[in-house]
């Protein structure tokens, strides 16, 4: 069975995600993410790391477009989609860094809520996202 992805909500959802990524590091929580993680806010992200980072971002958002695919397309059922997806395997494994490493707890609130709003819009945005049809 061929299963056709939304490339379009695909690629508006990865900038999207990144943009929310930058507003959550870099302006809304960089005072606390910043004292927490013991990272200077000169050292910033590396061109490697950012490119890696917008590729497991598309790669996160392929993801969900192929499961809003499976499951039912529509804004809201991409945002529902996407905070399962989110909950049940983003967060579990991103737990483990909590629970097994000396990652500061404070830390988490930060991250959790991140990728939260991360998967919830782009799963809204693949899911909903559509190219109008030719008249």
């Amino acid at each position: 069975m061929t299963m056709k992805l939304n490339w379009l909500g695909i690629v508006v959802a990865t900038i999207i995600a990144f943009f929310i990524g930058f507003l959550w590091y870099g302006v809304l929580f960089e005072a606390q993410w910043v004292t927490l993680s013991g990272v200077a806010p000169e050292a910033g992200g590396s061109t490697t790391a950012m490119a890696l980072g917008l590729l497991q971002t598309f790669i996160v958002m392929v993801g969900l477009s192929w499961l809003t695919g499976r499951l039912g397309q529509g804004w809201l059922n991409g945002a529902r989609i996407g905070l399962m997806a989110c909950v049940f395997f983003s967060l579990m494994t991103l737990a483990y860094g909590y629970i097994y490493m000396t990652t500061p707890m404070g830390l988490l609130w930060i991250d959790v809520s991140h990728l939260l709003a991360v998967y919830v819009v782009g799963g809204a945005i693949v899911g909903g996202l559509k190219l109008k049809p030719k008249a």
